[in-house]
């Protein structure tokens, strides 16, 4: 008997052992910020922008969850209630919250980084950013959810017109942007210094006539961390699978900066199944002879610095100054370009691996993509060509290079920098509508 009682002991430590193990969570800043996040996840107040991470748990079912909140800055978010008994920690930057029915601004006490609070259950309270971002740890007993007190109220935050989805295909973990309800499919492919994010201006004008898929490139964004594949022509496959996985075949295609690289290599090896491309401010490594002249370029020093051993140790923590010379060095007028917007990039390139990762993309141009590309070139692209060039950026060149790939090329060039959807993002998107509508 005593035997069977020690026996019985055991199993029973055992098992507390095991389900004790199973609630352990450790996880680093470099290892919470190479979590997937979505945007306004559950736990929030629903604000457009605000990005999610889940540290434990799962805050849409019973149980205690953990979620840390990315909130923009200047975002003003209206008095709210759970349904759940939550704590909360500011992380970085100051949170201004108050309790109360409706909005105050004299009852808002500004709480820094390591500041505490409680949001209890069914108590309204309300709360805003300065400007500059503010993360948020907050700890709750779910199911919870958000119920505004006056959901009248003209500044209640409208629900994002796009979802936030992953794919797994080639091998890959893609995250994209999914919007719009039209029939015809416009894949959107982003590139350096941005993310898929960087299409949203888009959505509302291309929703009704389009549906947007708009990926991020494996490595960056939300996609997986991949040790090989940033050649061109391997990211446009990729794109082909997502595609493909998503039920279509022919699409309308648009890709920007590395994106225009990929979208280039992507009409080129499955040409009849895109309609029409659009190709933004960037050049196409390996086609005509222009290409030698743009790769030496010293004030494309970026395209070298790559390859040194210490690049990535030299940027690391540094990621929002590299990303600022290349914002500032390529832009023309700058000041539409948010500071809300370059937060959230330089927060999504500071996490762990999508430097490097992206660093790849570059060391790729010579001599993997150019080589394929003049492969590819030999060949001249079946669809019409639009191409959309900054005074400040490619200034021509692009357009050069295209009437080599294509005997279909419109060209335009707008009195801007190289960040064409920062800078003309209504001019864009009306070259855009034009070209596809017509």
């Amino acid at each position: 008997m005593k035997t069977l009682f020690k026996i019985a002991l055991i199993i029973v430590a055992i098992t507390s052992l095991a389900s004790a193990q199973e609630g352990q969570v450790r996880l680093s800043p470099p290892e919470i910020n190479s979590l997937a996040s979505v945007n306004a996840g559950a736990g929030t107040s629903g604000v457009n922008g605000i990005q999610t991470r889940t540290l434990k748990g799962d805050a849409t079912k019973r149980g205690i969850y953990t979620i840390q909140l990315t909130i923009p800055a200047n975002v003003r978010i209206q008095a709210h209630t759970h349904p759940d008994d939550r704590v909360a920690t500011v992380i970085s930057g100051t949170w201004y919250i108050g309790y109360g029915s409706k909005f105050d601004d004299a009852k808002l006490k500004p709480l820094t980084a390591g500041s505490f609070y409680t949001e209890p259950p069914g108590v309204a309270h309300f709360a805003k950013t300065g400007n500059e971002p503010v993360v948020l740890q907050i700890t709750g007993n779910g199911p919870t959810g958000t119920e505004y007190i006056d959901v009248g109220t003209a500044s209640f935050p409208a629900k994002p017109n796009y979802e936030s989805l992953f794919a797994n295909v080639n091998g890959v973990r893609l995250h994209y942007l999914r919007s719009g309800s039209g029939k015809t499919p416009l894949v959107l492919i982003h590139g350096f210094g941005d993310d898929a994010r960087m299409w949203l201006p888009l959505f509302a004008d291309f929703g009704k006539d389009y549906t947007i898929i708009a990926p991020d490139l494996r490595g960056l964004g939300q996609s997986s961390r991949e040790k090989t594949g940033y050649d061109k022509k391997t990211a446009a496959v990729d794109i082909h699978e997502l595609v493909k996985s998503l039920g279509y075949k022919d699409i309308y295609l648009v890709g920007h900066d590395i994106g225009m690289m990929v979208a280039y290599a992507y009409a080129a090896q499955f040409p009849f199944e895109v309609k029409k491309l659009a190709l933004l401010d960037a050049p196409i490594p390996g086609v005509g002879d222009v290409w030698e002249k743009i790769y030496t370029t010293p004030a494309l020093w970026h395209f070298h610095f790559v390859n040194s051993p210490m690049a990535l140790e030299l940027v690391n923590g540094r990621e929002r100054i590299f990303l600022e010379h290349v914002w500032q060095s390529f832009g023309g007028d700058l000041s539409k370009f948010r500071e809300e917007e370059k937060r959230m990039y330089a927060q999504s390139y500071a996490q762990a691996g999508v430097m490097r990762d992206a660093f790849e993309y570059f060391k790729a141009f010579e001599p993997t993509d150019a080589a394929d590309n003049r492969n590819f070139a030999k060949t001249k692209l079946p669809m019409p060509l639009l191409v959309i060039e900054g005074e400040k950026g490619m200034n021509g060149v692009l357009a050069i290079q295209a009437a080599l790939i294509s005997d279909h090329v419109k060209a335009i060039k707008f009195s801007s920098g190289h960040w064409l959807m920062e800078e003309k993002p209504a001019e864009t998107s009306a070259a855009l509508k034009d070209f596809f509508g017509n």
